[in-house]
């Protein structure tokens, strides 16, 4: 299929879409062109966990692992 016919074709989708599609098509364009650019921002709760989880860590109460330990939690076939 030719560039400009994909062009007129994707132009016929968002003319008739519904909200839904147009919202997942602007998300898809603006991360294929806004590749770069990383904006995200943590809410405050997400910090809070962060810090929590930091604490638990520094008062010994979370276990950590070594690669090796974490490589075979996670490539482990049950």
């Amino acid at each position: 299929m030719q560039t400009t016919h994909i062009r007129e074709k994707l132009h016929q989708y968002i003319d008739s879409s519904d909200e839904k599609l147009l919202k997942l098509m602007f998300a898809l364009a603006k991360e294929y062109n806004d590749e770069d650019d990383f904006d995200y921002e943590f809410t405050s709760d997400d910090i809070k966990i962060f810090d929590e989880r930091r604490q638990k860590r520094l008062n010994g109460e979370s276990k950590t692992y070594s690669w090796n330990e974490a490589k075979k939690m996670i490539t482990r076939k049950n």
